[in-house]
């Protein structure tokens, strides 16, 4: 079976899923991403990834809260 990578992922989960926050780990531990790509996690404010060693930044607009990632080239 083939393993397909990606220059951008972006993830939109529902806020009350169970788990989000292993998200990022799922992306990166799977290397779903090329060297240079984004993963981007929609979510709400009780969420904080800014611990994780690929978080970029984080943009807030109105509730909405998008953390973004980079895996490292």
């Amino acid at each position: 079976s083939s393993h397909e990578k990606f220059d951008l992922i972006f993830a939109d989960p529902p806020y009350d899923m169970e788990n989000i926050i292993e998200i990022p780990e799922i992306i990166f531990n799977g290397d779903h991403l090329n060297d240079g790509g984004l993963f981007i996690l929609e979510h709400s404010k009780k969420y904080n990834f800014k611990s994780h060693e690929s978080f970029m930044q984080e943009r807030i607009y109105g509730s909405v809260h998008f953390s973004f990632f980079e895996k490292k080239k």
